[in-house]
């Protein structure tokens, strides 16, 4: 337990250390709003090409674990959308709760993976994330594209979100590079590598600067709702469709973990854009972060 203990802790306190630098140090929003982009644009992009590209797709059961991510995230998304029906929840307030209930924190999951699993858990954990990323994004811009229709969002339509998506353009290219079997180049990967590795410290202090609690008394409901299914229904039914294809316990592991992760930070951005919840979305990220320090060490140390 202690081992676990100083594996997974490291982690929540670069989260910590994001909150109380907003307190005390760098209170201005508008810097971490740049530094976020920084991340979100560039370094996480460099960093998805870099692992994407290199990953010998021979070695891992890639149709098994990408349909035990999918299955998971489908379940889960499933779910919310007929609760919120019958709990009768407004359109904005109901996309926010399926977003909350399948969309995932890339930066930690990944983060976790590579601490505990070290350079196999952050290649296995880069597929996850090209498998999530990709399927995620375009079944959600699609469901909120349709409830929330009368949005000027429509106008814009559904591919114009998808492909300025940063992190599907970096995976689209690290496996078109993977497919021409171009091997390692020692630049595009070193550079790639370089600023790759400052991509999950600085988007871990993001989503530390970025956590608040406001209005959660009024949002119960929906925030429980997404929680529940977000970081149980999800994990559930993503563990239970790997044993079902006898994946190897680190691919389960590695999973389960993205499956157990909090909600998207991108999130916020998406339900404003588009017309949700906003205010619902930035609660349900902070509380489900703050789950995930309880929830993410329950999963490893019950997988192990």
């Amino acid at each position: 337990m202690m081992n676990l203990i100083y594996l997974v802790a490291p982690i929540f306190l670069v989260i910590l250390l994001g909150k109380i630098l907003r307190w005390i140090l760098i209170k201005d929003d508008l810097i971490w709003h740049d530094v976020n982009k920084l991340s979100y644009w560039v370094l996480f992009p460099a960093l998805l090409f870099n692992k994407t590209s290199v990953i010998d797709f021979n070695k891992i059961e890639f149709g098994p674990f990408s349909l035990s991510l999918v299955g998971g995230f489908t379940i889960s998304v499933f779910i919310a959308y007929i609760i919120g029906k019958i709990l009768r929840l407004n359109a904005a307030s109901h996309s926010s709760v399926i977003q909350g209930s399948g969309r995932h924190n890339s930066f930690l999951a990944l983060a976790v993976s590579t601490q505990v699993l070290g350079e196999q858990g952050e290649l296995i954990g880069a597929l996850a994330v090209a498998v999530l990323v990709s399927f995620s994004n375009i079944v959600t811009v699609i469901m909120m594209t349709i409830m929330l229709s009368d949005t000027k969002f429509k106008k814009m339509g559904i591919l114009a979100e998808l492909k300025r998506n940063p992190f599907i353009v970096a995976i689209v290219f690290g496996l078109l590079f993977n497919y021409l079997n171009l091997g390692y180049l020692p630049i595009v990967h070193d550079f790639t590598n370089n600023i790759g590795q400052a991509a999950l410290p600085l988007a871990l202090l993001c989503v530390g600067a970025g956590l608040h609690f406001k209005g959660f008394n009024s949002q119960f409901l929906p925030c429980m709702l997404a929680s529940v299914l977000k970081m149980g229904v999800f994990p559930a039914s993503v563990y239970v469709i790997t044993t079902y294809f006898m994946l190897s316990p680190t691919m389960v592991l590695i999973a389960v973990i993205f499956a157990a992760a909090p909600t998207s930070s991108a999130g916020y951005a998406l339900a404003k854009q588009m017309g949700g919840d906003a205010p619902l979305m930035a609660t349900l990220i902070s509380v489900q972060t703050l789950l995930a320090v309880l929830i993410i060490p329950i999963v490893i140390l019950l997988l192990g």
